[in-house]
Parts: structure tokens; C-alpha cells; sequence
């Protein structure tokens, strides 16, 4: 029984040092992540690729695209760098140099020991033609096109409508500018001047008649019927 307790305690004491040790040799194996772009994730442009590459026994690590879909896919380098990256920037994918449509991506540590960590990110959608296209505007001719010239349209002055009254009351009129409100007023007092002088001379008419009728009288007029009336009177 002392026998078949001994070996259970070496049995146990062993699958615990596996257990305490298996962390430890994963940490050795490294990390391939690539956190940015995420799965079906659009991309346009230039594509910051973003995730960690590094391991203790690191040699260097690739990132790679291919066409989805494919059974035996091909693969094309972006970059291939020999140096480690942790949470930063992995490399910049120059999307408007392939055609659009769905994509993965593949990055690979390669480690010294000569074992190599992947991983792939797949259904990223790259749109750059139907993202950036515009409608083309038409080209204006190098030359006028011969034939009748356009008769050019004569646009009336707006005219405003009437102003709404309400019976027994006269409307009330606009506010007039000031240079208006002079203008009026000039051509009142020219009017009114106008006037004065029209009827000055129209008096100094009337008197230079009666004045005039007064030396004919009295010149003419009165001679002869004084002489008359002292004929009569002789009579």
C-alpha cells in the first residue's frame, strides 16, 4: 500500500510541475496577433495594420495578403521585418494597389528554433473604385455651335401688390426715403415759385392795363367830354 501511495504522490507531483511549467514554455513560444483591421472590416486607402509580433526565440515575422476564397490562396508579402513589435504598428497596406473585393490577411513569426506562429484575419472588404468614383461632368466644346442667337428675355420689374384697405379708411402711405422726402419737397416749393411768379405777372399785366386805360382816358377821353359837357352847357 506504502508502494501504491508513493507513486500516486510522484504522479501528482508531476502533472503539477507539467501544469506550473506549461505557462512558462508557451510565454517562450511567442505571440502572432494582429488586432487591426478586425474580420469584415471595409478598407479604403492606406491601412495602418496594427497587432504584436515578438517571441525570446524571434527571428523575424511577415505579413501577407491573399484573394478569399481560394482553396490553395497565394500569398503576397507586405512587409518582412526583423524586428519585434508589440501592440504597435505592423505595417501600412497600400490598398489601392490590388482590385477591390474580399481579402485576407496572414501574419508569420518566424522563431529561431525554426517553428513559425501564424494567424489570419479573413473577410476584409476592400472598396477604393466605387468608394472614390465621381460623376464625370460633360466637356464644354472648343467652339460655339453655329446658328440663331438666343433672344434675350426682358424681366419686368416686380411689381407689389395692392395693399390691403378697409372700408372708410384710407391706406396708410410707405415711409419715403430722404432723399425722396427732398426731392418732393423741392419740386413743392419750385411748384409753389412757379406759381407766385405766374400770378405776379399776371397782376402786373392787369396793372399796367388799368394804367394804361387811365392815360387813355385821361389823355383821349376826358378832353373831349369835358369839352362836350361845356357845349351843352352853352346850349
Amino acid at each position: 500500500m506504502r508502494g501504491v501511495d508513493v507513486g500516486r504522490w510522484l504522479a501528482l507531483s508531476a502533472l503539477i510541475i507539467f501544469l506550473s511549467a506549461a505557462p512558462a514554455v508557451a510565454q517562450e513560444e511567442g505571440l502572432a496577433i494582429i488586432s487591426s483591421p478586425a474580420p469584415r472590416q471595409t478598407l479604403v486607402g492606406v491601412v495602418t495594420v496594427q497587432g504584436t509580433a515578438a517571441s525570446p526565440n524571434f527571428q523575424r515575422y511577415r505579413l501577407e495578403y491573399a484573394v478569399q476564397g481560394s482553396l490553395e490562396p497565394e500569398w503576397f508579402t507586405i512587409v518582412e521585418i526583423a524586428q519585434q513589435v508589440t501592440n504597435s504598428t505592423l505595417a501600412l497596406w497600400d490598398t489601392t494597389a490590388v482590385p477591390d473585393g474580399v481579402y485576407q490577411l496572414r501574419l508569420r513569426v518566424f522563431l529561431r528554433s525554426g517553428a513559425v506562429l501564424q494567424t489570419v484575419v479573413q473577410g476584409l472588404n476592400v472598396i477604393n473604385r466605387s468608394a472614390t468614383a465621381l460623376p464625370t461632368p460633360p466637356l464644354a466644346t472648343a467652339f460655339p455651335t453655329l446658328g440663331p442667337s438666343p433672344t434675350a428675355l426682358i424681366q419686368q420689374p416686380p411689381t407689389l401688390p395692392p395693399r390691403p384697405t378697409i372700408a372708410g379708411i384710407a391706406p396708410t402711405p410707405l415711409p419715403l426715403s430722404e432723399g425722396r422726402r427732398i426731392s418732393m419737397q423741392a419740386a413743392l416749393i419750385l411748384q409753389a415759385l412757379q406759381g407766385a411768379f405766374c400770378n405776379g405777372a399776371l397782376f402786373t399785366l392787369f396793372a399796367f392795363g388799368l394804367f394804361g386805360a387811365y392815360r387813355l382816358f385821361h389823355v383821349r377821353v376826358r378832353p373831349r367830354l369835358r369839352r362836350w359837357l361845356l357845349d351843352g352847357g352853352d346850349e
